[in-house]
């Protein structure tokens, strides 16, 4: 299952709110190292991810401005 992750970061940036990768991985992933944060965050992006949970899906959708939907597809 692939997120529309790099869209939703884009979308936040057209509505002017600025989404760092870096920090965004950081509060998805707060009990890993940098390098780890950075890897998942890249994962997630590219479909690799295993598992999302709710929680994950909660704070990209607070961070970036979307829906679940949005995330999944399911909206443009």
């Amino acid at each position: 299952m692939k997120i529309r992750l790099n869209e939703a970061i884009a979308y936040a940036k057209m509505n002017g709110k600025e989404v760092v990768k870096k920090q965004l991985a950081a509060k998805l992933f707060p009990d890993s190292t940098p390098e780890s944060q950075q890897v998942n965050l890249s994962y997630l992006a590219s479909g690799r991810t295993k598992r999302v949970t709710p929680e994950l899906i909660d704070i990209i959708c607070e961070e970036c401005g979307v829906t679940p939907n949005f995330l999944f597809g399911y909206e443009q």
